[in-house]
């Protein structure tokens, strides 16, 4: 089951750094950021946060990216992975329960994220681990 695991690992390794990826445009653009999540915020507290923000998405970018090369020896990377999600998750629903975003557009974000968090999880759990 490790050679599975592997590819599990790879493929989430490579959905999420190209999704990831994809992510920066709107968080550094904002009249992308109002397209897709509907925030109108142009303020620089917003921009400055958005900053950080993609900063951060690109750097995991980065590390996604080096842990698809050596899916299994780098494992650790998709369960700190499934730790960042899960955070993306409850602040997004935080948002929806404050009226801050509107449902509908965070469904397919949710949608990606469940996928995300399927393949990081199983790929780590049957991964080979007899390189440790």
């Amino acid at each position: 089951m490790g050679n599975k695991g592997s590819q599990l690992l790879r493929a989430g390794f490579a959905t999420g750094a190209v999704i990831d990826a994809l992510a920066i445009w709107p968080m550094v653009i904002p009249v992308l950021g109002k397209i897709l999540w509907g925030i109108a915020d142009q303020s620089g507290a917003y921009r400055f946060a958005m900053g950080y923000g993609a900063s951060l998405m690109l750097g995991w970018t980065g590390l996604l990216i080096w842990a698809y090369r050596r899916p299994v020896e780098r494992r650790a990377i998709a369960a700190l992975t499934i730790l960042v999600i899960g955070g993306f998750v409850a602040t997004e629903i935080v948002s929806v329960l404050s009226g801050w975003m509107v449902l509908w557009r965070m469904i397919p974000t949710w949608i990606l994220q469940g996928i995300l968090i399927t393949l990081f999880g199983i790929g780590y759990y049957y991964s080979d681990t007899s390189i440790y």
